[in-house]
């Protein structure tokens, strides 16, 4: 076992990336952009896809096989395969103590997630969990006007995805077939696995969950298979603030947007006034990404980079201050373990009909 050996100061990071579905248009560019960054290998087992990034990347090795990417000698793997298979993938780079950047969700259920702690446990390896709306600016200069007290202590939380078929990029269906599986038990693409982001955003702002409730539906799509919008989940931190997420199905409605075609907004309501962001995925509204009321008066701040490649760039930089010993994982795992078993209540709470506690 060759142990991933930090800080590393002296050269650039030497990244391996598992998986090249769709997020990894979003992933690499980044890294391609970033002096301090090396793509070392590249891993997945469709030839088209390591053909589409040999391209860009001559020097890297690729490979169908994950054990011959180890060889390279990533200083961290980039895990971005389908969530269903997050354990499997990252507990073989964290036991061979390789330092490992997991895609959001950490896994499909708390029994994995437990798999992929402890691997990381047993041998000391790096883990960091990406939640790219965590680094995204707009949310986290909501987050910093908050801290800095400029609407009072937050009395309630807002959170809203609103979800199209107008507008976006052109998907690969295939990157769609794993999440269609997954809605046979529940974790469906809306709440599960686009609801982790807001999920993220409320432990992160605001601290630990520790009751849940949520009211979840279910839309035809096609035959067998059907989207879980209409939803609301409400919750309460630890701390006593409560917060509402509003799930909303409207295929007819356009958004203009060079990534994906859903959108969301996030308000945080303090003693004093409001301050909310306006859009992440999408520029649906032609506003200032975020405003901040107070006392009848409304600041817009403008100059802040709100397309949402700008949080995985930030996400990047943050990367290599972590590997650089500079910074924390911002989701480490027992923080992603909390995101999970929270969204897990959540699901559970849809099924009973009923107010639940976050437990596991």
């Amino acid at each position: 076992m060759t142990m991933t050996a930090t800080p590393i100061t002296d050269r650039p990071i030497r990244l391996g990336v598992v998986g090249l579905g769709t997020i990894s248009e979003l992933m690499l560019p980044p890294y391609l952009a970033h002096p301090e960054v090396e793509v070392v290998a590249l891993c997945d087992p469709r030839p088209e896809r390591l053909e589409r990034w040999a391209r860009v990347l001559p020097d890297a090795a690729t490979t169908a096989d994950l054990d011959e990417l180890l060889t390279e000698a990533p200083d961290v793997v980039d895990v971005l395969v389908p969530t269903p298979q997050h354990a499997a993938v990252a507990t073989q780079v964290l036991e061979a103590g390789i330092t490992t950047q997991l895609q959001k969700p950490i896994a499909r259920d708390l029994e994995q997630a437990d798999a992929i702690l402890a691997a990381a446990r047993a041998t000391g390896a790096g883990l960091r969990i990406l939640e790219d709306y965590v680094f995204f600016p707009p949310i986290v200069k909501v987050r910093d006007l908050v801290a800095a007290d400029a609407i009072g202590a937050p009395v309630g939380v807002h959170m809203k995805i609103v979800n199209t078929a107008r507008g976006g990029w052109d998907v690969d269906p295939a990157s769609y077939v794993w999440q269609v599986e997954q809605t046979s038990d529940g974790r469906g693409i809306l709440v599960f696995d686009h609801g982790w982001h807001q999920f993220a955003l409320a432990v992160w702002m605001f601290g630990p969950i520790r009751r849940v409730f949520a009211w979840i539906g279910a839309t035809e799509m096609g035959p067998g298979f059907a989207l879980d919008a209409p939803a609301a989940i409400a919750w309460e931190h630890e701390s006593g603030l409560r917060g509402v997420l509003d799930v909303t199905l409207a295929p007819d409605t356009y958004f203009r947007s060079e990534y994906y075609s859903c959108d969301e907004r996030l308000e945080v309501t303090g003693e004093y006034g409001f301050v909310r962001c306006n859009r992440i995925s999408a520029q649906g509204l032609q506003t200032p990404s975020v405003e901040l009321y107070r006392d009848g008066e409304v600041v817009q701040f403008h100059a802040i980079a709100d397309r949402l490649d700008a949080g995985f760039v930030a996400s990047t930089d943050h990367m290599v201050r972590w590997l650089r010993g500079d910074a924390d994982p911002v989701i480490d795992g027992p923080t992603a373990r909390h995101v999970l078993a929270a969204l897990e209540t959540a699901l559970r709470s849809a099924r009973e009909e009923r107010v639940l506690d976050v437990t596991g």
